[in-house]
């Protein structure tokens, strides 16, 4: 157990990971993770023992080599999932399944929902592009018209209850950073424990976890479960709870792949590249 510096409350994190899904009976319940011991996917149970022993020794040391990790990514794509409280009147919203784009220069995230019952259909930011506002296309369009873009402020899906946080705080990098820094400023209202090899269900990923808890006094959402990949070395997974154990906020990175080459046309919205395609054939055919 290892207590860490700070005088600030919980500051939640954005957009990280956890896993959810829908129960049996449209009962909403977070994907289980429990423990696998032994046989450890990719990696030797030995190997993966030692590595264990010595985040159980320094946790906050290993988080800060966790995010390093983030802050060597300069492009991805990933699936997330989210569930999370929000709104005036902290409902339970999700789990959406969205497949994201990121680019570290200039900062950049793009989002397409995958489930055909969700009203949303995609947004992008690129920093310091179109007056530095979210723009967003609707899955349905209004009395059946085909949806139109619209650009936003960062801040309004989060003032209209359509998101817990600002597309801004979206990325593992950010959100380990925002994990640190919350920690450093907790003082000795948080405490840091390494809970050991866990598995996600429903798949091999084996992942450390570790659990950060704050003052329930001080923060209104103390607990913090964060899983770790072990294979990587980056984020997985996060669980934000209350003390009572009710869920806040749940966030769950999948399918990970850094091996690509983004350009600015991965940061238009499908209907921008139609729209784009159809003017370009348009000149073709000018006379």
């Amino acid at each position: 157990m290892h207590r860490h510096s700070a005088t600030r409350g919980l500051c939640v994190l954005g957009l990280l990971a956890a896993a959810v899904l829908w129960a049996p009976g449209c009962a909403r319940r977070e994907v289980g993770i429990e423990p696998r011991l032994g046989r450890l996917a990719g990696l030797p149970a030995a190997e993966a023992d030692a590595r264990a022993d010595a985040i159980r020794r320094d946790p906050i040391g290993y988080l800060r080599k966790v995010a390093d990790n983030c802050r060597a990514l300069e492009e991805y794509t990933l699936t997330f999932t989210r569930q999370e409280r929000r709104g005036l009147f902290k409902l339970l919203y999700g789990p959406e399944r969205i497949t994201c784009w990121f680019r570290r220069q200039p900062f950049s995230i793009r989002m397409k929902w995958l489930d055909p019952e969700v009203k949303y259909g995609e947004s992008t930011y690129v920093e310091g592009q179109n007056g530095n506002k979210v723009r967003f296309v609707p899955r349905p369009g209004l009395f059946g018209l085909p949806p139109r873009i619209t650009a936003v402020d960062l801040q309004t899906p989060v003032t209209w209850g359509e998101a817990k946080y600002p597309l801004t705080t979206f990325g593992l990098e950010r959100l380990m950073e925002r994990t640190l820094r919350t920690m450093e400023a907790a003082d000795e209202d948080v405490v840091v424990t390494y809970q050991g090899l866990m598995a996600l269900s429903g798949s091999e990923r084996i992942v450390h976890h570790l659990r950060l808890e704050y003052s329930p006094t001080r923060n209104k959402v103390p607990i913090q479960d964060l899983y770790i990949d072990v294979e990587t070395d980056l984020p997985a997974a996060t669980v934000l709870k209350y003390p009572s154990g009710r869920l806040d906020a749940a966030y769950l990175y999948e399918d990970l792949d850094r091996n690509v080459t983004l350009t600015d046309e991965d940061f238009l919205l499908e209907a921008e590249r139609e729209r784009g395609e159809a003017t370009a054939e348009h000149a073709a055919h000018a006379p």
